[in-house]
């Protein structure tokens, strides 16, 4: 069985939750287009109430790269206009 929970692999989101438990930490990754949807799949459990900790990341295919260029691009042309 699988802790990775996704109904299409494109989501825009992913979030990897920890959970203490009597074996240890348990991890699952979760998948989801809009943040709104965290709170219920946390509800879900294991037991909200043994969470240790949730990593929220961007489920970029390119590696944060496209966004890195157009971040750069923005700053020069900022300076550009600024001179």
């Amino acid at each position: 069985m699988s802790n990775v929970h996704t109904l299409h692999g494109d989501k825009r989101w992913k979030a990897v939750v920890e959970y203490n438990s009597a074996n240890g930490l348990i991890e699952t990754t979760h998948y989801l287009e809009e943040l709104i949807e965290l709170h219920m799949l946390m509800e879900r459990g294991p037991d909200w109430n043994t969470l240790e900790k949730c990593t929220l990341t961007l489920n970029r295919h390119d590696g944060g790269e496209m966004q890195e260029r157009v971040s750069k691009a923005a700053q020069v042309q900022l300076s550009e206009a600024s001179s």
